[in-house]
C-alpha cells in the first residue's frame, strides 16, 4: 500500500501537469445483465500505457475468479508487456487515492477513522489512511455482523491499530475522517449530523443511481473529486442532487490532483468539513499496475505467455 500510495501521487502530479491522455470510461451491457467496463490511459513521462478491462454481472461475482484484469503496452512500439489480475491493483489504488486525499484535506491530528461498508474497498480504506497517517483507532459498520467481524479481526492482525465494530452508523460522526464504501442508493450519511473538521472519502457512489451521501453533506463541505468530468457522468452523489437544483457543478472546489501540486488549496481551516468524491480512474489503475509490473521484474516474478 506504501508503494501504492507513492505511485499514485506521482500519477497525480502528472495529471495537474496535463501530462496525461485518458479517454472517458467505457461502460455498456453486453448482456441484459453483464456489464463491461473499459479503463485507458497515457502518461508518456512515466512511461504508461494502457487499459484495464472490468466485467461482472453485479451480485454474481464469485471468490476465486478473476473480473478485473488490466493490460500494460510499451510506450516505445506499443507491444504487449503484462496481463495483470487486477482485483487487489483495484483496492491498492481506491484505497491509495483516498489516503493521499486524507492527507492532504484532513486536519494533520486524526485520531478516529470510520468506515461505512465492511467489505474489500472498504478495508482498502482503512488500510490505505493507516499507511499514510497511523491513526489510533477505527470503526467499521455494516449491516452484516459477520462481515464486520472479519474485518475487525483482520485489519487488527494486519494494520496495527485499535479496530472496533461501531454499534450503528451514528456512531461514524464523531470519527475524524469517514470513508464510505458500499451500493446503496439512497443517502446514508447526512449533513445535519456532520461534525466540524471532518473529512470524508466517498467513493462508494460510482453509478448515477447510487448515492451514499445526502445533497446536505455537500452543502457544508468543500468538495473535491479526482475527474470531474467523470464524476459529474458516473456519480449519483453529484448527478442527483444537481438533477434536483441543489447543489451545482460550480461548487466543486477542483481536483484532488491539483491540491497535490500546490495549485489549489484543501483545507483552509480546521472547521473545513472536506470530501473526496471519487469515482476511481484510469490513471490511478495504470500508475499502480505500473509498479506492480516493474516490482515483478525485478523480482523475477510472473509468466512469460507465448502467443
Amino acid at each position: 500500500m506504501q508503494s501504492a500510495i507513492a505511485c499514485l501521487e506521482n500519477a497525480f502530479r502528472e495529471q495537474s501537469e496535463k501530462r496525461f491522455l485518458m479517454p472517458e470510461r467505457q461502460v455498456f451491457k453486453a448482456t441484459d445483465s453483464a456489464i463491461v467496463r473499459v479503463m485507458a490511459a497515457s502518461m508518456p513521462k512515466l512511461e504508461t500505457l494502457g487499459l484495464k478491462v472490468l466485467l461482472g454481472v453485479p451480485a454474481k461475482r464469485k471468490e476465486g475468479l478473476t473480473y478485473f484484469v488490466v493490460m500494460l503496452f510499451s510506450p516505445d512500439d506499443a507491444s504487449l508487456q503484462a496481463i495483470i489480475s487486477a482485483q487487489r491493483l483495484t483496492q491498492l489504488r481506491t484505497g491509495g487515492a483516498s489516503a493521499i486525499a486524507t492527507k492532504y484535506l484532513a486536519r494533520n491530528s486524526i485520531r478516529k477513522v470510520g468506515i461505512l461498508g465492511a467489505g474489500v474497498q472498504g478495508y482498502g480504506q482503512l488500510e490505505g489512511i493507516a499507511a499514510a497517517i497511523k491513526p489510533q483507532e477505527a470503526i467499521v459498520f455494516d449491516i452484516d455482523n459477520l462481515r464486520v467481524r472479519s474485518f475487525v479481526e483482520k485489519a487488527e492482525n494486519q494494520l496495527g491499530i485499535k479496530v472496533g465494530q461501531a454499534k450503528d452508523l451514528e456512531e461514524l460522526y464523531e470519527t475524524d475522517v469517514l470513508c464510505t464504501a458500499t451500493t446503496s442508493v439512497k443517502p446514508l450519511i447526512f449533513g445535519n449530523r456532520m461534525r466540524n473538521g471532518t473529512h470524508v472519502n466517498a467513493i462508494g457512489s460510482n453509478a448515477p443511481n447510487r448515492q451514499e451521501i445526502d445533497d446536505t453533506v455537500l452543502l457544508k463541505c468543500r468538495v473535491f473529486v479526482d475527474d470531474t468530468a467523470q464524476a459529474l457522468s458516473e456519480s449519483g452523489d453529484l448527478i442527483i442532487p444537481i438533477k434536483a437544483g441543489k447543489f451545482k457543478p460550480s461548487s466543486i472546489v477542483g481536483e484532488l490532483a491539483d491540491v497535490v501540486t500546490g495549485k489549489l488549496r484543501g483545507r483552509i481551516s480546521d472547521s473545513d468539513i472536506t470530501v473526496f468524491k471519487s469515482v476511481g480512474i484510469a490513471l490511478e489503475d495504470l500508475a499502480v499496475s505500473r509498479a506492480a509490473y516493474e516490482l515483478a521484474k525485478s523480482k523475477g516474478l510472473g509468466h512469460e505467455i507465448a502467443f
